[in-house]
């Protein structure tokens, strides 16, 4: 119960700042919402594959780069120099492995480093500024909206279909809870909340909407499943604790992440299936 109730609390928390931010600064604020989780991502990503023999600046100066990757990424106005950023960003981990060979214990160690930085950009800023690419999008905040809609909708509907009638688990290894009948009730839901987005979105076909919400609710489970293997392997119960009972801002939106790219694809492609 005092679970039940901490995690209860902090969705609130968490969405009536989301409310606030989109309220009172539209674009602005859900940018500054994404620039805060890019960031504490990093750091959470760093705490969960960087390991105690690196030195302690490593995860500094991996939040940093990713830092400065995404405000380049999302700032710079052009978009022929995004791929270069994005190699600028390994290009500047290679060199902290290199200049500060001496502050590691081996050449393993720094090899390990570097690829898992080039791993974590991608992750925690890459994705995340491709999230603020949706948001400056053609109607771009109804997007980010069924985009959420469409992930914590498969959450629920995931969580009742597998409390109600889960009996197969679908990788007991990675995450034991999760069942088949939970992942079939959470396509259901999602697929169900992108058509709700048809009556707001009536300028996109259906047919690419109800394809955003069962492809998007099947990426957000994949999500899911891939933070809970980033965690089984480092040893750790949650990303984070920013949230009480959630954990993480990592473990509130790996879902979001891995399915944001479809629906930046849908958003500003979509006229060309309607």
């Amino acid at each position: 119960m005092p679970n039940l109730i901490s995690r209860t609390l902090s969705a609130l928390v968490a969405l009536f700042i989301l409310i606030g931010m989109v309220y009172f600064f539209a674009e602005k604020g859900t940018y500054a919402l994404i620039l805060f989780a890019s960031v504490r991502g990093s750091y959470e990503i760093a705490r969960m594959v960087f390991k105690a023999h690196y030195p302690k600046f490593a995860t500094y100066a991996f939040v940093l780069i990713n830092l400065a990757t995404f405000l380049l990424l999302t700032l710079v106005p052009t978009k022929d120099f995004q791929m270069f950023f994005i190699l600028l960003s390994f290009a500047a981990s290679v060199v902290v492995g290199i200049v500060f060979h001496k502050k590691f214990n081996d050449l393993q160690t720094i090899f390990d480093y570097v690829s898992q930085s080039a791993f974590g950009t991608i992750y925690t800023a890459v994705i995340p500024a491709i999230v603020s690419g949706l948001v400056y999008s053609q109607k771009g905040m109804y997007w980010f909206f069924c985009l959420l809609a469409v992930i914590f909708a498969g959450d629920i509907g995931a969580y009742l279909f597998g409390v109600t009638m889960g009996n197969k688990k679908v990788a007991p290894s990675l995450s034991p809870k999760k069942s088949l009948e939970g992942a079939i009730g959470g396509l259901i839901f999602s697929t169900l909340a992108a058509y709700a987005f048809s009556f707001i979105l009536t300028d996109v076909a259906l047919p690419v909407l109800l394809a955003c919400g069962f492809f998007g609710g099947l990426l957000g489970q994949i999500g899911d499943f891939f933070e809970s293997l980033i965690k089984r392997v480092s040893g750790v119960k949650d990303s984070g604790t920013i949230m009480p009972g959630h954990g993480g801002v990592l473990d509130r939106i790996d879902g979001v992440l891995l399915a944001s790219p479809l629906f930046y694809f849908a958003a500003n492609y979509h006229s060309l299936w309607s």
